[in-house]
């Protein structure tokens, strides 16, 4: 089991997971709900869902921390065509979402938070460039991202507030919070200040929320391409090895 841990692995065991939790919500939102219209909390699918959230994060912090040294951003992030098209498959979530948003006449908060999703669709093209080329990019284009992300948390939280049972949005709102930690955690390494170690737990649980939060989420687009971002686009996973 011990080898298995092992950081190489963890695209594997988080996808898993993450598919694991999406067959078990899949599942539960199938149940229906009662006379009340509520869904079947206490479920063995919704207990399985809540489980398997603590299974990753145990799996992932154990992982993750078995990476040490190998910092630099050269080392981490190589010129790469497939991280190239899954952070193009997130900008076209953020403008789909962007889009979506301005159609539904949102109120000021809601047309910043769209605004910025189009100016963060722009940054995250221009940085899948950068990536295809191999080229470190300013710390601002990730910066937009992240701001965006933010905002986007938060304008689909007021709505999410009023729900009654955390189901109906607990997954979606994770995966917008990690997300956005990753983002900011891929935006050290432009700062030369990145830690791939915070960096491949916070992606790595991104990429588990985006997953299983697909069943009954509001916007399809969104999170799978984030999790085509966070699948694509992980720091080096091999043992660093010291310079002589």
């Amino acid at each position: 089991m011990k080898r298995y841990l092992k950081p190489v692995y963890l695209p594997y065991l988080t996808v898993g997971c993450s598919v694991i939790a999406l067959l078990m919500r899949m599942w539960f939102f199938l149940l229906g709900k009662d006379a009340r219209g509520l869904l079947a909390v206490g479920s063995f699918p919704d207990i399985m869902s809540w489980l398997m959230i603590a299974l990753v994060m145990a799996l992932l912090v154990v992982s993750s921390r078995k990476l040490k040294g190998g910092n630099k951003y050269s080392h981490n992030f190589c010129a790469s065509s497939l991280a190239a098209i899954g952070m193009l498959l997130a900008a076209a979530g953020f403008l789909i979402t962007s889009i979506v948003d301005l159609l539904a006449q949102p109120d000021t908060f809601g047309i910043i938070s769209a605004a910025l999703g189009i100016g963060a669709t722009a940054s995250l093209g221009y940085l899948s460039y950068g990536r295809s080329k191999g080229i470190r990019l300013s710390v601002l284009f990730h910066g937009v991202v992240c701001l965006f992300l933010m905002f986007h948390l938060v304008s689909h939280y007021r709505l999410w507030s009023s729900f009654p049972q955390l189901q109906s949005y607990a997954f979606e709102l994770l995966a917008i919070v990690f997300v956005m930690l990753s983002g900011y955690q891929r935006a050290a390494f432009d700062a030369d200040i990145g830690n791939r170690r915070t960096y491949a737990f916070f992606s790595y649980t991104a990429l588990f929320f985006c997953i299983a939060a697909l069943p009954g989420c509001d916007n399809f687009a969104f999170f799978i391409g984030c999790a085509a971002w966070m699948l694509s686009t992980p720091c080096n996973l091999h043992e660093h090895k010291k310079e002589a």
